[in-house]
């Protein structure tokens, strides 16, 4: 009998008899991948027309179907036998089932390690795991749910086998992970340990905004302060303690609590110098004063407030602001006028001699300018932020400034200049303490700036390759990145690519009602109809783009969506 190996995690290897299939083997990518996809079933078969569906989802029924018989052809070939792959009643099947796959006795030994609860068993299974189904697949939408299922229980008997370490090595986040080693280190007697470990969680979690710790973990937290008789010891504890719980109340939607944490934990941070704890007290302020619709009032506070603080200290509340500021300054709800109000922070910076607050609100004023469509004005404004962000030390602002600049060069045509901006951008963004929130930022402007050149799905790849190798990446500021990849997928006629990106792009957008967000994303769809052969259906999306634009005062946005819905 035929006995036929599949590797599965870590790598793509197949072996008949103990011999191994040699990659030029197989005649043609999809051939590979349909073994790929009949190995990663439990039983190691699927019905045709989920293949199909799964391989050639923009093809009709006869055009799939004659696809996926040449691919069981070359995958037969392949592995030197008609029985590789077996077709019955329209299901195909790997040797009839009779096959051995690494990611199988894994998942196998995973689930009996877990269900047992037994570490010294957890381990062995994790041994079995020599690293991440089909690297070489990363961006295949086929691969994304077996390997994150077959990720998910590596993480499962890590946890396990009390590994708590390697866990929070693979996902930072994993707060849980983070919570046992504390309880360990305190009830172990070392104090310190625990309270640096809730420092590490915090900082892991801090990226994503509005996330932190849950109840249970800032309990075990305050046990620790409270060790030896000391209520809550030193300043950034007390800090970190008062915007964890009020994070706490955020997300139960309790906002008045939330935010009387988030001034307590601001004041606290002010009177003893804490510049990270300022930070992450500002950013809880901000996401109360954005969801009660305040933002535009209490951000005018702080950066008053700000004028009077160390540059350290105002730098740290301007990079929790940055994202809010430039969703209030150009999103979809109603807002003072962008200038006028960015144009008063200045003067007060101005008035103060303040660097960094000048850096900020010069930002604030070339975005409005750039929103309203004033890209001569706001190029020269982008500029002097750049420049002033350069003095005042404040990487995130002078990153964010290089960015708009740099969208700014392309709208008035200027991609050389553009680009040189960028690569300016780039190093700046990925040794920032925010990198999460700028280094996605610019690669949508890099997308952009590549769309109509041949380097155009090239820069979209890189981008993906970056991402994904990226521990956290913020959502909201990726949706440019996400809408510019889809656009550029659809016109290089690869739409699955695109409506994977596109689909991110609408959950992100759905954070908000309206405005710029939501349009780029009527764009986005539009140029997937477009790509698709349905120009009807693509001016009628473009003109909802154009809608929304002009309801958030994008003029410019507005009239290039009306000319290309005119031109279909």
């Amino acid at each position: 009998m035929v006995r036929c190996a599949v590797w599965l995690l870590a790598r793509f290897d197949v072996a008949v008899d103990g011999q191994a299939v040699p990659a030029d083997a197989w005649r043609g990518r999809r051939a590979a991948d349909l073994v790929k996809i009949l190995a990663l079933e439990p039983s190691h078969a699927l019905h045709r027309e989920q293949v199909m569906e799964l391989l050639w989802p923009e093809l009709g029924p006869d055009a799939a179907g004659a696809n996926l018989r040449k691919a069981i052809h070359h995958a037969r070939r392949a592995m030197g036998s008609d029985d590789a792959v077996q077709g019955s009643s329209g299901m195909l099947s790997l040797w009839g089932g009779e096959v051995t796959v690494d990611a199988a006795r894994f998942t196998a030994a995973a689930a009996a390690a877990v269900a047992a609860g037994d570490a010294q068993q957890c381990k062995l299974a994790a041994d079995l795991y020599h690293g991440d189904a089909l690297p070489a697949d990363r961006y295949e939408p086929w691969a994304a749910q077996p390997r994150a299922r077959l990720r998910a229980q590596y993480l499962a008997v890590l946890k396990g086998a009390r590994q708590f370490e390697r866990v929070i090595e693979l996902d930072p986040t994993d707060e849980e992970s983070h919570r046992e080693l504390l309880r360990g280190h305190f009830e172990s007697g070392r104090r310190r340990e625990a309270i640096r470990q809730f420092e590490c969680l915090r900082d892991a979690l801090r990226e994503f905004v509005g996330v932190g710790p849950d109840r249970e973990t800032i309990a075990l937290y305050e046990q620790v302060l409270a060790a030896d008789g000391a209520p809550v010891t030193g300043s950034a504890h007390r800090a970190a303690a008062l915007i964890a719980t009020g994070l706490v109340h955020l997300n139960r939607n309790e906002l008045a609590a939330a935010e009387q944490l988030a001034r307590q934990a601001r004041d606290l941070a002010i009177g003893a110098e804490l510049a990270h704890e300022l930070g992450d007290a500002s950013t809880l302020l901000a996401l109360v004063a954005s969801f009660t619709g305040r933002w535009h009032e209490i951000f005018r506070q702080e950066f008053t407030e700000s004028l009077r603080l160390s540059p350290e200290n105002s730098v740290a509340t301007y990079d929790a602001n940055l994202c809010f500021a430039e969703y209030h300054l150009a999103g979809a709800a109603p807002a003072p006028d962008a200038h006028a109000y960015a144009g008063e922070l200045l003067e007060l910076a101005t008035s103060a001699g303040s660097v960094p607050g000048r850096g900020m609100a010069e930002l604030m004023v070339g975005e409005a300018l750039m929103s309203s469509g004033q890209f001569s004005l706001a190029r020269d404004q982008l500029r002097r932020a750049a420049d002033t962000n350069t003095a005042a030390r404040a990487t995130s602002s002078r990153c964010v400034s290089l960015e708009r600049l740099a969208q700014t060069e392309l709208a008035l045509a200027d991609s050389d200049r553009a680009d040189a901006l960028l690569a300016s951008a780039f190093p700046l963004a990925r040794a920032a303490p925010l990198r999460s929130h700028l280094v996605v930022r610019l690669l949508g402007v890099d997308v952009q700036a590549a769309r109509h050149t041949p380097r155009a799905l090239a820069a979209v790849g890189m981008a993906e390759r970056e991402l994904a190798d990226a521990t956290r990446v913020c959502e909201p500021c990726s949706l440019n990145f996400r809408v510019q990849a889809s656009i550029t997928c659809a016109g290089a006629g690869e739409p699955v690519r695109a409506r994977r990106h596109l689909a991110d792009a609408e959950r992100i957008s759905g954070l908000w009602q309206g405005g710029p967000s939501a349009a780029a994303v009527w764009e986005a769809r539009a140029a997937l109809r477009r790509a698709e052969g349905q120009p009807a259906q693509a001016a009628a999306l473009l003109r909802e783009a154009a809608d929304e634009y002009a309801k958030a005062r994008r003029a410019a946005d507005e009239a290039r969506c009306r000319s290309a819905a005119a031109r279909l």
